[in-house]
């Protein structure tokens, strides 16, 4: 399933590039209204201005700025989206061409993504080898941890697939440090390890209470942003 899911990630990577209009467009009394614009954008050279309200795209109301982003990711750069802006009482069509937004290097994600893959496949193999072995599903679990955090990318298509993606990485980026040093705590056993002791074995659990909190401050944080403006899942795109 892991491998499933890293080569669907390394697909979409391949093929999904995000495109924008280079508008900030906001939610106000007046409507969905432009309140910040990017030099050179394509909205910008479109003849969109400063303080315009969005009405429709192509034809279709828009009444929040996730509509803006569907319609984005809809259209992606094959054909120019028809906006309706109201400005100063009267009403302006523009043709706007998206443009692609820059997703830093993505040849050095692939690179990783491999590495990822192929770190699961050891602890993977390891841990059928040696089945009883403690340590080895120690061993497992960590691998699936690299693999997360290798393998496991943000897209930004804001759909379930992308979402999914992006918490699996969360998770496992705040897992990986905790669970390496819990690893090289417990393993190899050595005589006098306080690890071993009864103490030792409830203190040992808190080396995760920092990724639990912090975990717990990123799920809030998204949830709160959602509250606020939560974009439209698009089971197609899934």
């Amino acid at each position: 399933v892991l491998l499933g899911l890293g080569l669907a990630n390394i697909y979409i990577r391949a093929t999904w590039h995000e495109v924008e209009d280079g508008v900030l467009w906001v939610s106000r009394p007046d409507g969905i209204t432009a309140a910040e614009l990017a030099d050179r954008a394509p909205a910008a050279r479109a003849g969109v201005r400063l303080g315009d309200v969005l009405l429709a795209i192509d034809g279709r109301p828009v009444e929040s700025p996730a509509d803006v982003v569907a319609a984005a990711h809809a259209a992606g750069r094959a054909a120019p989206l028809t906006y309706t802006l109201l400005r100063l009482g009267s009403r302006e069509i523009v043709q706007v061409r998206l443009a692609p937004i820059p997703q830093g290097n993505s040849f050095l994600y692939f690179i990783l993504a491999s590495v990822g893959i192929f770190t699961l496949m050891v602890g993977a193999w390891v841990r059928l080898r040696r089945p009883g072995d403690q340590s080895s599903l120690h061993l497992f679990w960590l691998t699936v941890a690299f693999f997360g955090v290798f393998t496991f990318s943000f897209s930004g298509r804001f759909d379930r697939l992308a979402w999914l993606f992006y918490w699996a990485d969360m998770v496992a980026l705040l897992a990986l440090a905790p669970m390496l040093l819990h690893f090289t705590l417990v393993f190899p056993e050595r005589a006098g390890q306080w690890v071993r002791t009864p103490l030792g074995a409830r203190l040992l659990p808190l080396i995760y209470l920092p990724a639990l909190v912090m975990g717990s401050a990123r799920v809030l944080a998204v949830a709160r942003l959602a509250g606020v403006e939560a974009p439209k899942f698009d089971d197609t795109e899934t």
